[in-house]
């Protein structure tokens, strides 16, 4: 169940976001001219002879009469295709969540911004050493309610209590973590919340005792073996408060998009306000903005796919040298693996050489945004610049991209109202 502002209890227990899916895909099923073509990947954007938006290329996986490439001619595309998780070997990110949406809009001529800010959940249950993609998340209620012992370095509250402590900071956590582990020589450290008791868990956590039972792991009766892993991109796709992009005839919303709400650090669950509101408010300025219908013109750029046997190296490279802790050494050998991988050609063209080549295209630009920064703030954390620094770094890295190359500008915050005091990121 969860908790609403009055106080009473909802359906869904822990998983809010799983219901409120739930709700909008019964009310899109329901609606008789809304058409649902499943299991597609957006490859690409058409363009206008304006530079806007004339339509999307599509590739329908499955069997049946789409299956393979085509295209739908519209007046504008909005983005809501997720994240970029699977750029790390370890996330909580869902398998397509291969930063298509970023990829195909960078691309086109949009801007992405703060991609450095990605936010690395500290306690994501450990499936042992060759485990790759969606990790089972610990929920910060669980690490709030973890048992102090001399056998666990991820505690929250010092006594056994099914009340809800106060907790440190995801980013804080994540890092002491991976610290401890780089210490200690160990891939995971240890929750313990064996306390709570079956009842406790099955009433609260339900979904979480779940999946840790589904992976041979019983919270009631053994501690969780966790480590930190990607969660959540707070850049992506830049957009006004309405959903524009500066691509005319394009809208992005959620976590494709960097709307400015997060700043350099998301705070749970404002992922979920994110996209309601800002869906909400594309759909109110979206009728009276609809372009007119264009023909696309031929595409002029250079095509080109990365083979999708990289993608391991790819992964592998990001959370070691571009994941919770940063350095300046080690961007510089991300970015130069990144660059030997640039030149490993798809021998076919297919679901995974498109997500491999989108997955690349964003981590060099993160690469690259991270690298610049020379400093710490919120969840970008640079070991050899541990100061933030708003002298120097106060605003957004940009990525843009012209004729297949990458460039990251940056563009500094706007002043200050004197007589406003200014929230630290």
């Amino acid at each position: 169940m969860a908790t609403t502002a009055t106080g009473s209890r909802t359906p869904g227990g822990d998983a809010t976001g799983a219901e409120i899916q739930r709700a909008l895909t019964a009310a899109v099923a329901a609606a008789p001219d809304i058409e649902v073509v499943q299991h597609a990947l957006a490859v690409d954007l058409l363009l206008a002879e304006d530079g806007g938006v004339a339509g999307v290329t599509l590739h329908v996986m499955g069997e049946g009469q789409r299956d393979g490439v085509g295209a739908v001619l519209c007046r504008a595309v909005v983005l809501a295709s997720g994240g970029l998780g699977q750029v790390f070997s370890q996330t909580t990110n869902p398998a397509v969540a291969t930063g298509d949406g970023m990829a195909l809009a960078l691309r086109a001529g949009a801007t992405l911004r703060d991609l450095e800010f990605v936010q690395f959940h500290p306690t994501v249950m450990y499936l042992g050493p060759e485990s790759r993609g969606q990790q089972p998340l610990i929920s910060e209620a669980v690490r709030g309610r973890a048992r102090s012992s001399s056998t666990t370095t991820v505690t929250g509250s010092s006594r056994a209590s099914t009340r809800s402590p106060i907790s440190p900071p995801r980013d804080v956590v994540a890092k002491a973590i991976m610290k401890r582990m780089l210490e200690t020589g160990r891939p995971h450290m240890w929750l313990d919340a064996r306390h709570l008791g079956a009842a406790f868990w099955e009433r609260r956590f339900p979904t979480i005792l779940a999946t840790a039972r589904s992976h041979g792991i019983d919270p009631v009766t053994r501690l969780i073996p966790v480590a930190p892993a990607c969660h959540y991109a707070s850049g992506g796709v830049r957009t006004d408060l309405d959903g524009r992009t500066d691509l005319p005839g394009l809208y992005a919303t959620g976590e494709v998009a960097c709307s400015g709400v997060h700043g350099a650090n998301r705070l749970a669950s404002n992922s979920l306000l994110e996209g309601l509101v800002f869906s909400r408010r594309i759909a109110t300025v979206l009728p009276d903005e609809l372009r007119p219908w264009s023909d696309p013109v031929p595409d002029a750029r250079t095509p080109g796919l990365v083979s999708g046997a990289v993608r391991r190296e790819l992964q592998e490279t990001m959370s070691s040298r571009v994941g919770v802790l940063r350095s300046a050494a080690g961007l510089a050998d991300a970015s130069a693996v990144l660059d030997k991988l640039a030149g490993h050609a798809a021998e076919q063209v297919d679901q995974d050489s498109w997500e491999t080549t989108n997955l690349l295209t964003i981590s060099a630009a993160l690469a690259d945004a991270a690298a610049l920064r020379e400093e710490t703030r919120g969840s970008h954390w640079r070991e050899d610049f541990p100061e933030r620094d708003d002298q120097r770094w106060s605003g957004h890295f940009d990525v843009v991209m012209d004729d297949g190359t990458t460039t990251v500008v940056f563009a500094p915050a706007e002043p200050t109202d004197p007589g406003r005091q200014e929230q630290p990121a």
